[in-house]
C-alpha cells in the first residue's frame, strides 16, 4: 500500500466528506475576502453578519443557509453571482446535496 493511501481515513462517513467540502467553500470565501482587502469584521459588516458568523464560514464550521446569505456574501466580496453559484455547485456536498 502506498504511503499516500495509508494517510487517507478508512471511512465513507458522509460527515467527513461534508466537512471537507465545507472547508473548501470556506477557503474560497477567505480567499475572496483577502483578495478584496477586507478584514473579517469589514466583510461581515458588508454582508450584514457578525464577525463570528463570517469566521465560522471561513473555518468550514458553518454554511450560509439561504440564497440571500450567499448573495450578501457575494456582494460583500464583489463576486459575480454566476461565480458564486458555480462554487456552491462545486461544493454542493457541503450542504448534503447530490
Amino acid at each position: 500500500m502506498s504511503m499516500l493511501f495509508a494517510l487517507l481515513p478508512a471511512t465513507t462517513d458522509s460527515d467527513y466528506f461534508r466537512g471537507a467540502w465545507r472547508r473548501l467553500f470556506g477557503r474560497f470565501i477567505e480567499s475572496g475576502r483577502e483578495k478584496a482587502g477586507l478584514s473579517i469584521e469589514q466583510a461581515a459588516a458588508l454582508a450584514a453578519m457578525t464577525a463570528e458568523e463570517w469566521a465560522a464560514i471561513e473555518a468550514g464550521a458553518s454554511l450560509p443557509a439561504t440564497r440571500q446569505q450567499l448573495q450578501s456574501i457575494a456582494d460583500a466580496l464583489h463576486i459575480e453571482w454566476a461565480l458564486m453559484t458555480r462554487i456552491v455547485l462545486l461544493c454542493r456536498q457541503a450542504w448534503g446535496l447530490k
